[in-house]
């Protein structure tokens, strides 16, 4: 009897882990409950970033909580703006490409930067040079995000609207130990140069993966 009651007993183990595996493999993952802002963040931050971002952020209730947006229309959206005259009421839009809510919360943002090149290269400015067309933000300024600004010419665009030469790409901070300040940067800089490769900047800005400030 006892050889039939260890066959009983895998049995039902087995059964018991076939079970609780199609319960798991029935849960929707992030990528199936939120198709584009998964897609869009992947595509602007790089796949193995985005799984340490999760990993740090906590995967329990974890969310996008901005509107979707594929890179495409971002692309597009801004390329628009570029080539637009400037609306100085409305100013311009900020494009929120990937926001994420969890243990802490994530944020990262697009936009044509409202100040002139002039403003960007005064040197009492918070904007330091870290490469040629290519400044960092005083932290101060900016609330402990990191905040990449470069020229970025839109061949169509006016050359008269020089404010609309200037793209910002900011990062945010997340409280946690696990959120190192190299990891920080690099998601910075990931985020600058993919979207800078999207726009296809005829100047081509060379953003620096060392985003320390120049002397």
């Amino acid at each position: 009897m006892r050889p039939l009651f260890r066959v009983a007993c895998c049995s039902f183990v087995a059964v018991l882990a076939m079970l609780t595996g199609c319960s798991a493999e029935g849960e929707d993952s992030l990528a199936e409950k939120y198709p584009t802002q998964s897609a869009t963040c992947d595509a602007l931050f790089g796949t193995k970033n985005m799984e340490s971002l999760i990993d740090i952020l906590g995967s329990d209730g974890l969310r996008f909580t901005n509107r979707p947006i594929a890179v495409d229309a971002l692309r597009e959206g801004l390329t628009e703006e570029a080539k637009e005259p400037y609306n100085e009421i409305e100013g311009f839009e900020e494009y929120d490409v990937c926001w994420l809510s969890g243990d802490s919360q994530f944020h990262a943002n697009v936009a044509w930067a409202a100040d002139s090149l002039k403003f960007v290269q005064s040197p009492s400015g918070p904007w330091q040079p870290v490469a040629e067309d290519v400044y960092l933000a005083d932290d101060s300024y900016v609330g402990g995000d990191l905040d990449i600004v470069f020229r970025c010419e839109i061949k169509g665009a006016s050359r008269g609207q020089q404010a609309q030469v200037l793209l910002e790409a900011r990062v945010g901070d997340i409280s946690s130990p696990k959120f190192s300040e190299q990891f920080h940067e690099q998601l910075a800089v990931r985020l600058a140069r993919t979207v800078r490769d999207e726009l296809r900047c005829a100047n081509e800005p060379e953003i620096p993966a060392d985003l320390k400030i120049r002397g």
